[in-house]
């Protein structure tokens, strides 16, 4: 949801939209296999949408983000807060406001997962 909604706000904006993972060594192999598949999976699919896609390497991961999304003249971050799932435990609720204290030059759009919408079928039973 979040590639989808930075790939339609750029296509909007005609600007170029990019798709980043931190890590301190940015070498996603010295992850355990599980988030290491996640990230992948999320890469690839950003890269279908033909994002550009970036590996950054940096011990302060806001800092990181923040320093890539400044030399690259962006000017709006996309962020995901996501209930409990162990690889995103990198994008705590204090890495945002880390980044969120960086970027005061920069729009952050932090976007929660949300539940799918009820179908018809499901609507029309709870109103029955």
């Amino acid at each position: 949801m979040l590639i989808r909604r930075a790939k339609r706000v750029s296509d909007f904006l005609g600007a170029e939209c990019f798709a980043v993972a931190a890590h301190e060594s940015g070498d996603l192999l010295a992850l355990p296999e599980g988030e290491r598949e996640a990230i992948n999976r999320h890469l690839n699919f950003a890269r279908n949408l033909h994002i550009e896609t970036r590996i950054l390497k940096g011990q302060d991961t806001a800092a990181t983000l923040v320093d890539f999304a400044r030399r690259n003249q962006i000017t709006q971050i996309f962020l995901a807060r996501q209930p409990e799932r162990k690889w995103f435990l990198a994008l705590s609720r204090d890495l945002l406001q880390q980044i969120v204290g960086l970027a005061k030059d920069m729009q952050i759009v932090i976007v929660s997962e949300r539940d799918p919408p009820a179908t018809n079928d499901r609507a029309r039973n709870m109103h029955a």
